[in-house]
């Protein structure tokens, strides 16, 4: 067993000081302007089960930015924390569901023990990330795929200097060109 330096806010202080370990990392995963950029669905048809098209579950996901989290399962293993507005609606079981039901059950599969790191009214994205890595962070490497919209607070916060937070652009989403960044983010072994 690890000692204590390697375990919550020790983990987190020298992850903030650019030391990690090797191994799996961290992926905290948003999904709108990410995966889902609702072209041509999105969180209300998902939510309305009523009226649910019958092709949702093969188009929820935008393609690319499908294929380029696929690819980062497969070559880094990450464990994932999901940090999606839609945590308000779903529970795991309906996340694990929707992984299985789209094409991402390597996401599935990865969730973490501690699988979700919601924010609280009145509080940021990065308040609930820092929050999570204050209470679970074990000295892994650490990567944050969020947008300018939904990404409160992560804008130059320590995680972002770090070069921890890919920003995905509204529109366009996780792409290609974030690949080098978080191969860097989850190399592990920078201390």
């Amino acid at each position: 067993m690890r000692d204590a330096k390697h375990f919550g806010k020790a983990a987190l202080d020298r992850l903030y000081r650019g030391q990690v370990e090797a191994g799996p990392g961290l992926l905290f995963l948003d999904f709108d302007e990410i995966i889902c950029l609702s072209r041509p669905y999105g969180a209300y048809e998902l939510f309305d089960a009523e009226s649910q098209p019958i092709d949702l579950f093969e188009k929820l996901w935008h393609p690319p930015s499908k294929a380029v989290l696929l690819s980062i399962m497969e070559e880094h293993s990450p464990r994932v924390v999901i940090t999606t507005s839609w945590l308000r609606l779903m529970e795991r079981g309906g996340f694990v569901d929707l992984f299985s039901r789209t094409g991402l059950d390597s996401v599935a599969a990865a969730l973490h023990e501690h699988w979700d790191a919601p924010t609280n009214a009145g509080k940021t994205r990065h308040d609930a990330i820092e929050r999570w890595l204050f209470a679970h962070h074990a000295s892994e490497p650490v990567i944050v795929l969020d947008d300018e919209i939904s990404g409160t607070g992560l804008r130059g916060s320590k995680l972002d200097k770090l070069g921890r937070v890919v920003w995905c652009e509204a529109g366009v989403g996780l792409h290609e060109d974030h690949l080098p960044q978080v191969r860097q983010a989850l190399a592990g072994d920078q201390s």
